[in-house]
């Protein structure tokens, strides 16, 4: 019987950590935009203007990593699931496979 290993509590930890990556993103977006669109009433005129085009090139950029983030996340939490099955599984099986040779 060959031994197969995989580091399951590393792929725990990578999906936590996209997660984890995905809710602060959205979190310094959401008070980024919330802060940017509050300046109209301090600030205006041609710096502003162009301060609102840097913000929207900005936003989209960090809309963009969020949706990128959120699918490799779902990418991960995929294998991770695999992985946990296929262990559970194969670890069925090989209890299946002893207790009939024990029989």
């Amino acid at each position: 019987m060959s031994e197969q290993a995989a580091d399951v509590a590393a792929l725990q930890s990578m999906n936590e950590s996209l997660t984890s990556m995905i809710e602060y993103a959205d979190a310094l977006r959401a008070g980024a935009s919330a802060f940017a669109y509050m300046l109209p009433a301090e600030w205006q005129g041609p710096a502003f203007s162009r301060f609102l085009v840097a913000f929207e090139t900005w936003a989209a950029g960090a809309q963009s990593l969020t949706e990128e983030t959120a699918q490799l996340q779902a990418h991960a939490a995929a294998v991770l699931s695999a992985y946990e099955q296929g262990i559970e599984t194969l670890d069925s099986q090989w209890s299946t496979y002893r207790s009939q040779m024990s029989a």
